[in-house]
């Protein structure tokens, strides 16, 4: 099975209900699979004038996500997909140069293949999409490269923030992250199992609204820590997949979970008494990104590929694909949608912030995804894994 982003005590850590960030269990779109060095490379056979090979999470693969830029454009992708960061890095350094013409990579990611002197850095003029952007996406910071340039354009994000039964939290107790310590949650916490959003959101509920809370100091560490053990006795259930969280919430094994964004699956499968919000400490914030490959051998079709993924029209389809649903960094997507869809993806007025949308108030609330700073990572795996595995 794949591994996590960037190890742990479990081998793999999805999102989504049948497809996941993590563990990609099926529903390909395309007409064919081709095995490739190991890998999988779902492919269109068709002749076309070009073809371009994208390495990316499930999801941009989907015929509604890629089929208008394949006809317009007289060509054929390629997408090899992979289910973490730490796995896309190594795909990557496993193909010969040249083989991939674009990725999309988590943005925290974006900076290991900097390193690498993988990606080209690209002109925000050319983007024209980037207008209708969120601001804190017309500008952010993860990406921004030397010159004025950026190294990728977001693709897509959402939220680590609380899902929650409605029966049995309040509007009022989801607002922050002590209500979890409440006597009525013991044994009702449902955990998704990977070391980096749990211990960052930890980090916020500690160190509240820190625009940066990966990057810490040893005794705050040692703060986050004891955060997380006084939240153990809480936990009954610890699951890699999305799927194990949803089944949790159903069956009420979990009445809550600190992973945000569940409610869009609950709900649509006719579950109406879910929830889900951003904590008023603040939550981790994922975001994806195109970026072009400095060995590309097709720079001016991939150039064209990254631009089409910034448009609302397939940002629509993108953030709203069978795996699982997303949020849209281009705010005119709800052109696109219909009054469910828009309502459920949380483009609507918010009510207590006149002026702005509630998913906007959501990214005001929250921040970017980000590797530990001041430690290494393994120090930080080693504080998670002593977390899951103590009794509480």
């Amino acid at each position: 099975m794949p591994k996590k982003e960037t190890g742990g005590i479990a081998s793999s850590a999805p999102r989504g209900t049948k497809a996941t960030r993590r563990r990609f269990l099926g529903g390909a779109t395309a007409s064919g699979v081709v095995a490739w060095s190991s890998l999988t490379i779902i492919s269109r056979s068709a002749d076309a004038a070009g073809r371009m090979r994208v390495l990316c999470w499930p999801g941009y693969e989907e015929k509604p996500v890629i089929e208008e830029f394949e006809q317009k454009n007289n060509c054929k992708v390629d997408f090899k997909t992979y289910i973490g960061g730490e796995q896309m890095l190594q795909f990557f350094a496993q193909s010969p140069k040249g083989t991939f013409d674009a990725i999309i990579s988590d943005a925290e990611y974006v900076q290991k293949l900097t390193a690498q002197k993988a990606l080209d850095p690209l002109n925000p003029a050319d983007y024209p999409n980037l207008a209708d952007y969120h601001p804190k996406y017309r500008d952010f910071a993860p990406l921004r490269a030397p010159g004025s340039k950026i190294w990728a354009v977001p693709t897509r994000f959402s939220f680590y923030g609380l899902s929650y039964n409605t029966k049995y939290m309040s509007e009022d107790e989801a607002k922050t992250w002590s209500s979890l310590f409440l006597p009525k949650y013991k044994g009702k916490v449902a955990l998704f199992d990977w070391y980096l959003p749990n211990m960052s959101n930890a980090s916020l509920a500690v160190m509240p609204n820190n625009q940066t809370p990966y990057d810490i100091s040893d005794g705050d560490l040692a703060k986050v820590k004891e955060w997380l053990f006084k939240l153990r006795p809480q936990i009954s259930v610890f699951s890699e997949q999305n799927q194990g969280l949803v089944n949790a919430l159903i069956n009420e094994d979990a009445w809550v979970t600190p992973t945000g964004d569940m409610e869009i699956t609950l709900i649509g499968a006719g579950h109406k008494n879910f929830a889900s919000t951003v904590p008023d400490e603040g939550s981790i914030r994922w975001t994806e990104a195109a970026a072009l490959c400095a060995d590309s051998k097709n720079k001016e079709l991939a150039q064209k590929w990254v631009e089409y993924m910034s448009g609302a029209r397939v940002q629509s389809e993108l953030v709203y694909t069978k795996g699982f649903k997303a949020r849209a960094p281009n705010m005119k997507v709800t052109k696109f949608w219909n009054e469910e869809q828009t309502k459920m993806m949380s483009y609507v007025p918010d009510p207590k912030n006149p002026g702005q949308m509630l998913v906007e108030t959501l990214i005001d609330k929250s921040v970017p995804r980000g590797l530990p700073v001041k430690q290494p990572d393994k120090a930080w795996i080693a504080i998670y894994n002593e977390f899951k595995t103590s009794k509480g």
